[in-house]
């Protein structure tokens, strides 16, 4: 795996696409001049697993969104 991808399993029962994720990742990385090479080589443990809640974070929005987007009723 690469900096920056966050395994995620079947992305049909996560609602948040993996490609999405490596987009905003990649995308993110890029506006701030970091590369994923030298990044991978500076992260600490917990650093890693400030990144990872973090993108459970930022998945936990998208799909409150969507369902209050989806809900029939709220229309």
């Amino acid at each position: 795996m690469k900096v920056g991808e966050v395994n995620m399993g079947d992305a049909s029962n996560q609602g948040v696409p993996e490609k999405v994720v490596d987009l905003m990742v990649d995308s993110i990385f890029r506006k701030n001049g970091i590369k994923p090479d030298e990044l991978k080589k500076n992260l600490s443990d917990e650093q890693k697993q400030m990144l990872k809640e973090m993108v459970e974070d930022l998945k936990d929005q998208v799909d409150q969104f969507n369902k209050k987007n989806s809900d029939p009723t709220n229309e």
